[in-house]
């Protein structure tokens, strides 16, 4: 029976150390790793309490060298890696790939005593991405109930509205130009949503049910928030959600949905029938911006990027495997995003959130110089107050993208390490663009994360 292991010696498995693709030699090297905790003690108590805050940062102390002919240019090129801003690939011979910064100075010593090579010390730390704290849900709560208040001060601002006790000719002209602005909203709808389209359609021929006696003025109201939630994209993904909320900011500027004025020489008749259109036509756009607010704070949360870790890519097999488990013994945020990213539903991108934001905020300034009735106008700016909040939080928290465009047919693996100096980041490339292959990416612009 043999008295040792046939596993292969633990050289075999060591990866050619390098940062940023310089490679060098590691004589030693030590880590650190751990979790960050705060020990509160109290008065009168024998035991404390252990609060723990979350893993401590990942650093290496590495010490390394250069030698060879050669060593004083491989020297200038690492140089030249080390001073590059922002955060770069280090290969650990142990640890694998990792992405982090030089934390500090780098000390690099000759002597003569050792020709034809130098020694390089460095502290490497694991980089993180920029993101702040901020309240995404909080912000979206207090969307939600701005919107309740808003969609009260639509109730009593259509409150006003009523048929009752005028001519006949008078009921048949109002009608008429309801059916008129549904039919301008169902047009503008046809060809981008079918539901809301033919729920406009249907409110029209219910119009005389609905607006005249003994109906009350809050069953237009909310025949109307039923008819804009009858969308089919509204059940879609986030891309749907967008474009209906692009959408019905953009029908309220419509001229057919314009209020009318009058002139002093109109008769009666006419001023009380542009009145009564007039409260119509108010109904429908601001329901219409409710709707759009309340299909953002539907939106997904933008995802935190993930964090990069270390990798256990230096070791191969059972043996390995169990190694690295054993040196990191943490999760993965890498791995538990990449099972993020499969969800049907991502959050809008940093592109298409400035789009609502700019679409909802026309609308809402277009409304304000419209808008007669106090309490309304009240509540419509506190919507654009929140609404703002809330769409500047997700900004925080999403990937700003720009249009890259290759100088050739590459793969998306080359790209990303090319572009990001991270392979891994090939998905970022496929996943935003309409590319047929990954292995040909074609040479057109290309919408891709700035970071």
């Amino acid at each position: 029976m043999a008295l040792f292991s046939s596993a292969p010696d633990w050289r075999t498995r060591l990866r050619e150390a390098s940062f940023r693709g310089v490679g060098f030699s590691v004589e030693d090297d030590e880590g650190s790793f751990g979790r960050r905790v705060q020990v509160h003690e109290y008065p009168n108590r024998d035991k404390p309490f252990t609060e723990d805050l979350g893993r401590a940062t990942r650093r290496l102390t590495i010490n390394a060298y250069l030698i060879g002919d050669g060593y004083a240019v491989q020297r200038d090129r690492l140089i030249v890696a080390i001073e590059t801003a922002g955060p770069g690939t280090l290969v650990h011979p142990q640890y694998g790939e990792m992405q982090g910064s030089i934390d500090g100075q780098v000390r690099v010593s000759h002597s003569n005593a050792e020709g034809r090579m130098c020694r390089v010390s460095f502290q490497f730390v694991e980089s993180g991405e920029l993101s702040f704290p901020t309240a995404g849900i909080a912000t979206a709560n207090r969307l939600n109930e701005t919107g309740s208040l808003y969609d009260d001060a639509i109730d009593g601002m259509f409150g006003a509205f009523s048929l009752s006790g005028i001519p006949d000719f008078i009921q048949s002209d109002v009608l008429a130009d309801a059916a008129d602005m549904l039919g301008t909203v169902a047009d503008a709808f046809q060809m981008v949503d079918s539901g809301v389209s033919a729920a406009m359609r249907l409110l029209q021929g219910d119009l005389s049910v609905i607006l005249m006696p003994p109906s009350t003025a809050n069953d237009f109201v909310r025949a109307l928030q039923k008819a804009w939630r009858a969308g089919d994209r509204l059940s879609g993904d986030t891309s749907d959600l967008v474009t209906m909320v692009k959408t019905m900011s953009g029908v309220t500027l419509d001229s057919g949905l314009a209020p009318r004025g009058t002139w002093p020489t109109d008769s009666g008749s006419v001023k009380v029938q542009r009145t009564q259109s007039n409260l119509v036509a108010s109904a429908i756009r601001t329901t219409a911006i409710s709707t759009s607010v309340n299909v953002v704070t539907d939106l997904p949360q933008p995802r935190t990027a993930p964090s990069q870790s270390l990798q256990a890519g230096a070791m191969s097999g059972a043996a390995g495997a169990q190694a690295a488990t054993d040196i990191i013994n943490v999760p993965h945020p890498s791995l538990d995003s990449a099972v993020a990213n499969n969800t049907v539903n991502p959050p809008p991108t940093w592109d298409a959130l400035t789009d609502i934001r700019s679409a909802i905020n026309t609308a809402i300034d277009q409304e304000q110089l419209r808008i007669t009735d106090d309490d309304l106008f009240l509540q419509i700016s506190s919507l654009r107050t929140d609404l703002n909040r809330d769409i500047s939080g997700r900004l925080a928290q999403a990937e700003k993208t720009a249009e890259i465009t290759p100088s050739e047919v590459q793969p998306a693996l080359v790209l990303a390490a090319s572009w990001y100096d991270d392979a891994d980041r090939e998905s970022d490339i496929l996943d935003r663009n309409t590319i047929r292959h990954p292995g040909f990416v074609p040479v057109m612009p290309l919408r891709v994360p700035v970071r």
